[in-house]
C-alpha cells in the first residue's frame, strides 16, 4: 500500500511539472501524462504488482469517459446533427476501416482479424483533444467545427460495436453463431433492465436525493449509477465501458444531465489522467529509440491517409475549403485506440512489437494535432491559395442587431424572403447550413451566419434573444417542428413564421397560429406578418 501511494504521488508530481512545461508549447496534457508513465517505469522504476493496481484504477477513467459521452447522446442531438453524424461520420469510419485493413492485410501480411482491429482503431479520432481545442478557441461554431463534432459523435457511437467485435475475435473455441446469439440475448437483457430502471426509477431516485440538499449524496448516487451500470454490463459479458455508456444515455434524458456532467468531469479527468499514465508505462523507450524513423514515418502516413479519406468524403458535400479544414481537424488517431490496442494485445490479437509501434505512432499524431488546429486557417490558405471566407461568417455589425428578423434557410424561398426584407428596410440576419448557399449569400452582401439553425449557440450568435421574429424557410416539417422547439426553449416570446404542407400535420405542442399552408403562402406574406 505504501508503495502504491508513493508511486501515485511520484506520478502526480511528474505529471504536474510536465503539464506546466508542455502547456507553454500548446502540447495536450495527456501527452504529459504519457511521458509521466514512461519516466515512472524507466527512470523511477515500478514493479508489476504496482502497475496492475494502477491499471485497475485507471480503467475507471475509460468508464467515466464513456459515461460522459453517453450524457451527450440525447436523441434530440442526434436528430439535429443526423447528416454530420450518420452520413459524414458513417462514411469516414467505414472507408477508414476498409483502407487501413486493406493496407495491414495485403501490404504488411498481418492476420485478417488483426488487420480489422487495427483498421477499427485507426478510424477513431481524439474527442478529448479536438473538442477541448475547438471550444477553447471558439471554433466549434465554425462549419468545419460542427462537421468535426458530428463525425466525433459517430466515432463515439462506433466504439460499442468495435468492443463487441473484439469480444467475438478474442473468444476461442466457441462457434461464432452461438457467441453472437449469447451477445444479442445478453444485450437485450441489459437494455431492458436499464430502460426499465431509467424510465420508472431513475428520475424519482435523483429527485429524492436532490431534495436532501446534500451535494455529496448527489455525487455519490451518480457514481453508484455509473459504476452499477458498468458492473451490470460486465456481469452479462460486456465491457464496463458499454454499461457506463448506456447509463449516461439514460441520464441524458433527465433534467439533471448538466449538473451530473459538471459533477463527474473532475472524476473523469483524474482517472483518465491515470489511464494515460498507464499507457506511458507500457511504452518501451529502447524500442522507440531503435525504431524512431519507423514510428514517425508511420504516424505521418496514417495522418495523410486519414486526412485524404475525410477530405474525399466531405468534398462532395461541403466543398474544398471546409473539407480540408475538417480533415486537418480530425486526421489524428484517438485515445480510445490505446484501449483497443491494449485489449487486442492481451487477447493475442496483436503482438507486442506491432502494438508498441502503433501506440507510439498514435501519440505522435496527437502531439501534432494542436499545431494543426491552432494554424488551420493559415495552412488552408497556403494549400488553397485563397482567403478564408469562413473567417467572415459573422458580419461585424451583428452585435448591434435588435428587434431584427432571423431567416433560417437560403433556398429560392429564403432568397425571396431576404429580398423582401431588404425592400421593407427590415433589419435581418440569415442562418445557412449549406456552404455553397452561404458563399452565394456573402457574395450578395447578406448578413449571414454559417451553421445549423437547430443548434442553440448558433441561434444565440444570431441574436435570438433580441429578435422580433424568426422565419423558417425550410421544407421538411420535422425540421421545422424541431427548430421551433429549440427557438422557443431560448426565447418563448419570439414570433415564429413558417410554411407547412398542411397545418394539420403539426403536433398539439406547436402553436400553429403563424404557420401557414404552403399553397396560401408567399414570401411577401411571411414578411408582412413580421411587421404585425
Amino acid at each position: 500500500m505504501e508503495q502504491i501511494i508513493l508511486m501515485m504521488l511520484s506520478t502526480g508530481v511528474v505529471a504536474v511539472i510536465l503539464g506546466i512545461i508542455l502547456k507553454r508549447f500548446d502540447v495536450p496534457p495527456l501527452v504529459g501524462y504519457i511521458i509521466s508513465g514512461i519516466i515512472l517505469v524507466n527512470i523511477i522504476g515500478s514493479n508489476v504488482e504496482d502497475s496492475y493496481i494502477l491499471d485497475q484504477i485507471a480503467e475507471f477513467g475509460i468508464v467515466f469517459l464513456m459515461f460522459t459521452i453517453g450524457l451527450e447522446m440525447k436523441l434530440e442531438n442526434l436528430i439535429q446533427m443526423r447528416k454530420q453524424v450518420f452520413v459524414y461520420g458513417g462514411l469516414q469510419i467505414g472507408l477508414s476501416i476498409l483502407s487501413f485493413t486493406f493496407i495491414a492485410y495485403f501490404l504488411f501480411a498481418l492476420d485478417i482479424k488483426t488487420s480489422i482491429v487495427i483498421g477499427a482503431a485507426l478510424s477513431l479520432s481524439s474527442t478529448a483533444i479536438v473538442l477541448k481545442i475547438l471550444n477553447d478557441t471558439n471554433k466549434i461554431t465554425k462549419y468545419y467545427g460542427q462537421n468535426s463534432l458530428g463525425i466525433l459523435i459517430c466515432q463515439d457511437l462506433a466504439v460499442i460495436p468495435i468492443l463487441l467485435m473484439l469480444t467475438i475475435f478474442s473468444t476461442n473455441g466457441r462457434a461464432i453463431g452461438d457467441l453472437i446469439i449469447n451477445i444479442v440475448f445478453s444485450g437485450i437483457v441489459l437494455l431492458i433492465v436499464m430502460i426499465i430502471f431509467g424510465k420508472y426509477f431513475l428520475n424519482h431516485i435523483l429527485k429524492l436525493v436532490d431534495k436532501a440538499e446534500t451535494h455529496e449524496l448527489f455525487i455519490m448516487i451518480v457514481l453508484i449509477i455509473a459504476i452499477g451500470a458498468s458492473f451490470l454490463a460486465h456481469y452479462l459479458g460486456f465491457t464496463y465501458s458499454m454499461g457506463a455508456f448506456i447509463g449516461g444515455m439514460l441520464i441524458a434524458e433527465t433534467h439533471y444531465k448538466h449538473q451530473i456532467e459538471a459533477d463527474l468531469i473532475p472524476f473523469r479527468d483524474l482517472f483518465l489522467a491515470l489511464f494515460f499514465v498507464t499507457v506511458g508505462m507500457q511504452i518501451d523507450v529502447h524500442f522507440f529509440s531503435s525504431h524512431v524513423l519507423q514510428v514517425f514515418a508511420l504516424s505521418i502516413v496514417i495522418i495523410l491517409i486519414k486526412a485524404l479519406i475525410i477530405f474525399s468524403v466531405m468534398y462532395f458535400f461541403v466543398g474544398k475549403r471546409v473539407a480540408l479544414q475538417t480533415s486537418l481537424t480530425i486526421s489524428q488517431v484517438g485515445e480510445f485506440s490505446f484501449v483497443i490496442f491494449t485489449l487486442a494485445t492481451q487477447n493475442t490479437l496483436l503482438d507486442a512489437n506491432t502494438g508498441q509501434l502503433l501506440t507510439l505512432s498514435v501519440i505522435i499524431s496527437m502531439v501534432l494535432t494542436p499545431f494543426f488546429l491552432k494554424n488551420i486557417e493559415f495552412i488552408t490558405n497556403k494549400i488553397l491559395q485563397k482567403k478564408d471566407i469562413n473567417s467572415e461568417i459573422l458580419n461585424t455589425s451583428k452585435e448591434l442587431l435588435n428587434g431584427h428578423v432571423i431567416v433560417c434557410g437560403y433556398g429560392s424561398f429564403g432568397k425571396q424572403i431576404l429580398l423582401n426584407l431588404k425592400n421593407e428596410n427590415i433589419e435581418h440576419i440569415a442562418i445557412i447550413d449549406n456552404y455553397e448557399f452561404f458563399e452565394n449569400a456573402l457574395v450578395h452582401g447578406e448578413k449571414v451566419i454559417f451553421g445549423n439553425p437547430a443548434q442553440k449557440h448558433i441561434l444565440k450568435e444570431a441574436g435570438i434573444l433580441k429578435a422580433k421574429a424568426v422565419i423558417i424557410a425550410l421544407h421538411d416539417v420535422q425540421s421545422i417542428i424541431l427548430l421551433s422547439h429549440t427557438i422557443k426553449d431560448i426565447n418563448s416570446q419570439v414570433k415564429i413564421l413558417a410554411k407547412v404542407t398542411k397545418k394539420s400535420f403539426l403536433p398539439d405542442s406547436i402553436d400553429s397560429e403563424d404557420f401557414v399552408d404552403i399553397y396560401d403562402c408567399t414570401a411577401e406574406m411571411l414578411v408582412e406578418r413580421t411587421m404585425k
